[in-house]
């Protein structure tokens, strides 16, 4: 059993030896990421503030329920227990910080002490409150709670993952797999770059994204979705980015046997979108455009050139 203290990360190396394993041993396998969101869900209850329930609202939607919620919460919480590897932001680890001052009302002290004691980006020095709170409620989640078997690493290591060729590689030695996600051009993407099957579960877009009538991912979308999931074979990579709702996916695709991949906005990146900035700008020099728009490095775009050039990055890393 591991606790708070004895939390280590994996490396890419050693993460990505894990997924190849069970795609070998044709075994079930999922991991999961938490951030601020899943730290703000899981310590979600009735005496929450207003910041928190408007941003779990951006994800559920502004009608959803309390029970909705707690729903949420309990599943969310299972699926922690039976994940193989948990993606956690790197800044919550090795922290000494009291987290009863998460309830104070003292709102500077919270966030001067909050500053002192959590190992923060560069690019996130001018951290607001609500964003720090839902922080260390994900610190405090981790302090507080005991592990079975899972292993962890950093929260943002699908972009490694991608960037090293080897979840290229992998999707390609697959040659089937699934795709659950909202945006609408990634599995044809998938299909012509690396020349395999996809099968796709298009989910509706988070509730703040979503403009004119109103699509709630949960629970009718969310439940009509995971009925659908059919892993066709033992070992078969799904790539999940559905947001805060969508881990309960990794569940189901677990359960069939399945591997569970919770790539999240990395998708983005491959659609196009400057998703995540602050994790971009934290590996990358940005350029930008001549009208000062930041550009999205070519290198996490889905696209036949890249997808070359990953392939020759995997092979000079295992020649």
């Amino acid at each position: 059993m591991t606790s708070y203290k004895d939390i280590k990360q994996l490396t890419i190396k050693q993460f990505e030896s894990a997924i190849n394993k069970a795609f070998e041993d044709k075994s079930s396998f999922s991991f999961i990421r938490l951030g601020d969101g899943e730290g703000a869900l899981l310590d979600f209850d009735e005496e929450c503030t207003i910041h928190d329930t408007l941003y779990l609202s951006e994800h559920v939607g502004k009608q959803a329920s309390l029970n909705q919620l707690y729903d949420l919460k309990r599943n969310l919480s299972n699926l922690i227990n039976t994940a193989d590897i948990i993606g956690v932001r790197d800044d919550v680890l090795g922290v000494s910080f009291n987290d009863a001052l998460i309830s104070s009302n003292n709102t500077e002290l919270f966030l001067d002490t909050f500053k002192k004691s959590f190992r923060l980006r560069e690019t996130e020095r001018n951290i607001c409150f609500a964003d720090a709170v839902r922080i260390a409620k994900l610190y405090k989640t981790l302090k507080h709670r005991k592990f079975q078997t899972q292993q962890f690493c950093t929260q943002w290591i699908s972009f490694d993952y991608f960037l090293s060729g080897a979840m290229t590689n992998l999707l390609e030695r697959a040659g089937h797999i699934g795709v659950i996600t909202a945006r609408t051009d990634i599995p044809q993407k998938l299909r012509e770059c690396l020349s395999i099957k996809v099968t796709e579960h298009i989910t509706p877009d988070k509730s703040a994204r979503q403009v004119g009538h109103f699509v709630p991912h949960y629970p009718e979308h969310f439940e009509r979705i995971k009925n659908s999931i059919n892993v066709e074979y033992h070992g078969m990579p799904y790539l999940v980015a559905a947001g805060l709702i969508g881990k309960g996916y990794c569940a189901e695709i677990q359960q069939q046997g399945g591997i569970a991949l919770d790539i999240g906005a990395l998708i983005d990146c491959w659609d196009g979108r400057y998703s995540r900035p602050k994790v971009i700008e934290s590996r990358f020099t940005v350029k930008k455009t001549l009208l000062g728009k930041k550009r999205l490095p070519d290198e996490l775009k889905m696209t036949k050139e890249n997808a070359a050039r990953l392939r020759q990055v995997f092979k000079s890393r295992h020649c």
